[in-house]
């Protein structure tokens, strides 16, 4: 069984023009919570959940902490995290100022590694089992 999705219609705005067109959207089917994911890692490698769970808090507030004081942070075989800012442009540099950032987020990008096992990944169109009315 390959990966799922459905195709769904959107309004795309292409050239400064709404087109109507069709992508493609993957299916989640949960959220694999905090407490799946410590348990699962427990498992996997054998160490109680009271130690991953500590791994985890102090991983994610190291992670935050380089972010914040402005160095990008790479995580061996899982992947790299850095800020970005998305910005007003303006015509002059004197005007770029503070308060033309629109939002600044913390992203994520993904080892090879990662990236590698998606390679060999089926997709699979999900046709819904819908009744039609009469």
């Amino acid at each position: 069984m390959g990966l799922r999705y459905r195709v769904k219609k959107v309004n795309l705005d292409l050239y400064k023009r709404k087109v109507d067109g069709y992508k493609v959207q993957f299916l989640n089917h949960t959220t694999i919570t905090e407490e799946s994911l410590v348990e699962y890692i427990s498992r996997s490698a054998g160490i109680p959940k009271s130690m991953v769970k500590a791994c985890t808090m102090a991983i994610a507030d190291a992670i935050g902490f380089y972010v914040i004081n402005g160095h990008k942070v790479s995580f061996g075989n899982f992947g790299k995290f850095h800020l970005k800012v998305e910005n007003t442009c303006v015509d002059t540099p004197e005007e770029c100022l503070a308060d033309t950032v629109k939002r600044t987020t913390l992203h994520f990008t993904p080892s090879k590694s990662i990236k590698n096992v998606l390679e060999g990944v089926e997709l699979e169109e999900y046709k819904s089992l819908s009744v039609k009315k009469d």
